[in-house]
């Protein structure tokens, strides 16, 4: 379940306001008074009230501002800590993960912030104990009826990264063994007014993203506009424009791999009682600053299906083709993806989710194919309103092509999740 410190768990979605400088001086006086003075709480515990609410304990501070902590703490058994195609070492890892988010919701403006740090510790020492760490914040504000600004930041900084950031829905096709850093922010733009059949949004992201081989390290920028168009409640349509800028470092050690992406694709979405159905489908070219490199232009497309035949019950399945970046000197990767899962809310106590995906990238420039299988299963089961127990299964595999043996891993994990 914390395979990444679950990025996707961890995702937060709103805005801040003026007062949020005054809140953050009370927080800093709060923690200053706990260390000093225990008797000085009092004071400030006034000003706030202390409520137990899902999984963290909630402060609801002034300006409607909400603070929430929890921890994790999984046992895990892990059959090749270094993810190596070679000479495998397995472990007993521990994970203490403690989380914190703050969120405020009001009319006009909302924002909302989250921290995570993950401490993973071998047990028989077969790697050095380390911390991850993920926390974003983001921010919305209602300007006027028909304009809303969005804006947000975030960072990870992960020793790991198997199951990546899907694509589209589209599973990735790297799987870094390796520490990544990955700092972004990004500024939207949603015209129409709330509720309208129609809509545009514009969109600006920045992204760095650093790895242990300095070769690898490279920026982006994105810029896009997306329209959209209901004629009915049933039905979507839309189209999107974008346009990526990839910046390497230039190390010389291999040609040039800076390029710029230009993506155009149509969206369309049927939705019904129990069923939806998407497709996104276009055109997306890909061109090298250098010559040496080969340009790409071609399809890209995906398309998804939801079904849920009881609302404890949802199936979906996603396929589709498009470009990833190579971590060689590949010049790019083509990608075809196709992930399964299906969860099930068994009582009000225990449910479950079960995923399975395989992608095959051909990296062109190096003749050579990668073949990866994903594999999911997580059980949960809630026997109080503040306590959640969970065990899991994942399964990794990774052939390449151009060699005989490839990666494999196996993971196995028991959790407990808890108010700080």
């Amino acid at each position: 379940m914390f395979n990444d410190i679950t990025i996707a768990a961890l995702k937060i979605q709103q805005d801040t306001e003026m007062k949020l400088l005054q809140v953050d001086t009370l927080a800093f006086a709060f923690m200053r008074c706990r260390r000093r003075n225990r008797p000085r709480i009092i004071l400030l515990w006034s000003l706030m009230a202390a409520s137990q609410s899902g999984f963290a304990v909630t402060i609801a501070l002034p300006a409607n501002i909400e603070l929430n902590s929890m921890a994790t703490v999984e046992v895990q058994y892990d059959d090749n800590v270094f993810l190596a195609a070679e000479n495998e070492q397995d472990d007993w890892v521990t994970r203490t993960i403690p989380a914190l988010d703050i969120s405020r919701e009001g009319t006009a403006t909302s924002f909302s912030g989250s921290f995570s740090l993950a401490n993973s510790h071998y047990r028989d020492s077969s790697r050095q104990s380390f911390n991850d760490y993920v926390g974003n914040f983001d921010w919305r504000w209602r300007a006027a009826n028909f304009l809303e600004v969005q804006t947000s930041v975030n960072y990870t900084d992960l020793a790991q990264t198997i199951s990546g950031n899907p694509d589209g829905g589209l599973d990735p096709i790297l799987i870094e063994g390796q520490r990544t850093r990955r700092p972004s922010a990004d500024v939207t733009f949603i015209l129409g007014r709330q509720g309208s059949s129609a809509q545009g949004v514009i969109r600006h992201a920045k992204q760095k993203n650093a790895f242990e081989e300095p070769a690898r390290d490279f920026a982006t920028a994105r810029s896009s506009i997306d329209m959209n168009y209901s004629p009915s409640n049933r039905v979507m349509l839309g189209v999107q424009l974008a346009n990526t800028e990839f910046d390497y470092v230039d190390l010389g050690v291999v040609p040039d791999r800076d390029s710029r992406e230009i993506l155009v694709l149509g969206t369309a979405e049927y939705r019904l009682a129990k069923t939806r159905l998407g497709l996104r489908a276009g055109r997306l070219n890909k061109d090298f600053r250098l010559n040496e490199r080969q340009d790409f232009a071609g399809p890209r497309w995906d398309v998804t299906a939801s079904w849920s035949p009881k609302t404890y019950s949802t199936l979906s399945i996603t396929t589709g083709r498009t470009v990833q970046e190579s971590p060689g000197t590949a010049d790019f990767v083509d990608v075809e993806s196709s992930v399964f899962s299906w969860s099930h809310q068994w009582t009000g106590t225990l449910d479950s989710t079960l995923s399975y995906s395989r992608t095959v990238g051909e990296f062109v420039g190096e003749a050579s194919t990668s073949n990866v299988l994903r594999s999911n299963l997580m059980i949960r089961y809630q026997p109080a309103d503040w306590l959640r127990l969970y065990m899991g299964f994942s399964r990794l595999e990774n052939q390449i092509s151009t060699t005989a043996s490839g990666i494999e891993n196996s993971r196995y994990m028991l959790g407990v999740e808890a108010p700080l």
